[in-house]
């Protein structure tokens, strides 16, 4: 069995260091810090190399890469100790290619990949303690339209991205649903983070919604399996 990269990676790791040291260096990064933790001008370079659609399939503008390619990039930011949330990126792209219906795919991977939308998993409640299961948010359904209320905590560069991917109680079962940050009933607080990235409490109260899976947990798992393994290796670089 071959566990060398493959040529293709290797492109990609050499493109993403190169990155990395030309373009993100300490000064650049201490300004971002203190202008409060995100540059969507970093993003949108990131979105240059094609990063913010590795998981995104050709389908919808993307790389269509997987976890491997995922790693390597993490790895090469975490040397720069990147601000931006790639991380997100990879884990709202997965989730919505593997569970949201094709109308939702269709909206906002392309948008997702070409790096001009930010959608992040804002999942985290005051006491639960990065338990899954545990979610007090609650989605109610009338007339075929969904509608989310709730509060999630230290959600990345939630007062600056565009939508939030939300686990919610519907009818006692989690579901996934997709919130746009302008949405009537979204609140949203911003602050920066001991690591210098930036973060923000969201409050949601009746705000429309759309349904992305009513199977929440699992595919919440499944985002936990994505950013765990990448946050390791950009944490550790």
């Amino acid at each position: 069995m071959d566990f060398d990269f493959s040529e293709d990676q290797e492109q990609l790791r050499d493109a993403v260091r190169k990155w990395v040291d030309k373009g993100y260096d300490f000064e650049r990064r201490r300004a971002i810090v203190n202008a409060g933790g995100f540059d969507r001008g970093v993003y949108t370079e990131l979105a240059e190399l094609g990063l913010t659609g590795l998981y995104v399939s050709e389908e919808h503008g993307g790389m269509g890469m997987g976890p491997v390619e995922a790693m390597i990039a993490m790895e090469e930011l975490g040397r720069g100790i990147v601000l931006e949330p790639l991380a997100q990126t990879l884990i709202a792209s997965a989730v919505l290619q593997t569970h949201a219906p094709a109308d939702l795919q269709s909206s906002w991977l392309p948008r997702m990949a070409g790096g001009e939308a930010i959608v992040v998993l804002a999942h985290q409640e005051r006491g639960a303690r990065h338990h899954l299961d545990r979610c007090k948010a609650e989605a109610k359904e009338a007339g075929g339209q969904w509608t989310v209320s709730g509060a999630k905590s230290v959600v990345p560069v939630g007062d600056v991205a565009d939508a939030f991917i939300v686990p919610a109680l519907a009818g006692g079962q989690m579901a996934l649903f997709l919130v746009e940050r302008g949405a009537t009933g979204v609140k949203t607080e911003g602050y920066v983070t001991q690591d210098g990235s930036r973060a923000a409490e969201v409050a949601l109260s009746n705000s429309p919604a759309q349904l992305i899976t009513k199977n929440g947990l699992t595919a919440l798992q499944e985002a936990a399996d994505i950013v765990r393994p990448a946050s390791a290796l950009k944490a550790w670089a």
